[in-house]
This record gives structure tokens, C-alpha cells and sequence, in this order.
């Protein structure tokens, strides 16, 4: 059984609504706007834009669907940053070159925002999307990252560093000019303020938020990002002994805790980025 998601607008739905209005069966589910069954496929169309297509093989489903939204297929490059809401582990930022040729890959794999699919499925399809795409990517470590801060950095300003980065190396991978996604975490107009200083930058970026919904070329980066940090977040975890939580929760502020009474705080400076508040309320010296 394969299945792929697919996000589309308030005014896609209703025309998909009548595409498959002679293919609908009746589904109590209140969160479906319709549920249709068309060539042995079971479309499911939820009232919030999340289109599930799932079947034996669902590839001419989502031609069909991609041919009815007059949706077209063109090549990208793709950034986007995970561990940034994370207390322990890195920053890691990945951009992402997708041809028209690997988006159906992407597609085979259901390839969709890293922040929807849990740990093992990351695990499992992210070899195969690095082995695949050509990417950047650019992993801050939470020493070098407590080191930009104490010189005056913020969040913001390192990320935009690190995205500058990763598409100037991945474009300069590339014979041809393409369009380059970023997942929008700032004012394009502040993003290019705080990157004037380096000596490289690329200009020509769409900034989208939810971007990872405009083109699979981002969402592929975010899978990619996202397994770099696991593997890093493991290597972190066993040189401490414990295993690392993720986020920034009050088990975190225990962990910390934890952590600062066995290791010190110059161990918990290697794994964590110190500035956040799980940290700096603890008063930890």
C-alpha cells in the first residue's frame, strides 16, 4: 500500500471536490470534506488542504490531481534549518536541488514536511533523498553557536548566515540558474541585512512561509537537516550517557539540571545552546 500527501489551497479543494463528485463514498469522518475512490485509489480530501492519496500505486492519481490543479513540475533549489527549537544538539541547515525528475522520486517516497513524519520514517528515507539530490549542508555546533551568540549574534541573523551559505555552495554545484525556496523565518529585507557583511550572497531567493508546501525541494532539505541532527543528537547522547530530549520542555529543564550537577557547565555548553531560557532561569554557575 503506497500513499503521498498533498497540500492545496481553499479554492484547489473545491475544484478536486468536483472533479471526484461522481466518486464519492460516504465516510463519517468530520474532518473530510470528501473521501472519493477512483481507479482503486482512496482519495481523502480534509477540510484543512491535506489531500491523501493511497493505494497500490498512487502516481497517475497525483498526475491526474497535479493536470486538474494545473500544477507543473520545475526544477528548484530548496533551503531549510531544523534543531533551532531545540535546547540540546546543533543548528543544521540544508539546501536542497531538485530537478523535475526528482520531485517524482521525492514523490515515490512521500517526501513531505520533516515536522509531519516521526523519527524512524526520517531515518529511513533520508540516505536516500542525500543520495539523490545535490545538497548543502551546514551543521553549528553548540559551541560554535554559544561563541556567535556572546559576540552579539542573534537567531535570526544565524540562520540567515547559514542558509546564505548552504545555497551558495549548492548553487554553485549547478550548471544552470534555478528558483531558490527558503523556508521564511524573517523579513526578506532583514534576512539581507544580516548577511551584507559576507563576501558571497545570493540574492535571487522566494521566501515562503510554509514553504516546504511550495516546492518538494524544501521539504527534501528539512528531511535531510532533520536525520543530520538525530545523528548528531546521538553522538551527544552517548558522550553525556543520557539520552538527550528534544525540544524545550520542563523535562528538558530536569535534564539540564541533571547534566550540571554530574558533568559541569562546561560540558553542558557542548551540548546545548545556553542562551535559551530552559538555561539562563536556572541561574546555573
Amino acid at each position: 500500500m503506497k500513499h503521498y500527501t498533498i497540500s492545496v489551497t481553499d479554492s484547489e479543494l473545491e475544484k478536486l471536490n468536483r472533479v471526484y463528485q461522481y466518486h464519492q463514498i460516504e465516510d463519517n469522518n468530520p474532518y473530510l470534506l470528501f473521501h472519493a475512490v477512483h481507479n482503486g485509489i482512496d482519495i481523502l480530501a480534509y477540510k484543512t488542504g491535506k489531500v491523501l492519496m493511497q493505494g497500490k500505486e498512487v502516481t497517475h492519481e497525483l498526475v491526474s490531481i497535479k493536470t486538474h490543479l494545473n500544477r507543473e513540475d520545475y526544477a528548484a533549489i530548496g533551503s531549510d534549518e531544523v534543531g533551532t527549537g531545540d535546547v540540546f544538539g546543533p543548528i543544521v541547515v540544508c539546501a536542497a536541488y531538485a530537478s523535475e525528475t526528482d520531485i517524482t522520486y521525492l514523490e515515490s517516497l512521500n517526501v513531505r514536511d520533516s515536522k509531519n513524519m516521526n523519527d524512524k520514517a526520517i531515518i529511513a528515507v533520508a540516505p536516500k533523498i542525500a543520495k539523490r539530490l545535490i545538497h548543502s549542508l551546514l551543521i553549528l555546533t553548540p559551541k560554535k553557536y554559544n561563541s556567535l551568540v556572546a559576540k552579539g549574534y542573534n537567531l535570526n541573523k544565524i540562520k540567515a548566515l547559514l542558509h546564505n551559505q548552504a545555497i551558495v555552495k549548492t548553487s554553485s554545484k549547478l550548471k544552470e540558474t534555478v528558483p531558490v525556496i527558503v523556508d521564511q523565518f524573517c523579513t526578506p529585507q532583514l534576512y539581507f541585512n544580516y548577511i551584507k557583511d559576507e563576501t558571497l550572497i545570493y540574492r535571487d531567493i522566494d521566501f515562503h512561509v510554509r514553504a516546504e508546501q511550495i516546492h518538494l525541494s524544501v521539504a527534501a532539505a528539512s528531511i535531510v537537516a532533520r536525520y543530520a541532527f538525530l545523528v548528531k543528537m546521538n553522538e551527544y547522547s552517548e558522550k553525556v550517557g543520557v539520552t538527550l530530549l528534544k525540544g524545550a520542555s520542563k523535562e528538558v529543564d530536569e535534564q539540564i539540571n541533571e547534566l550540571h550537577d554530574k558533568k559541569g557547565l562546561q560540558t553542558l555548553g557542548l551540548i546545548a545552546k545556553m542562551n535559551f531560557k530552559n538555561i539562563t532561569k536556572q541561574n546555573l554557575s
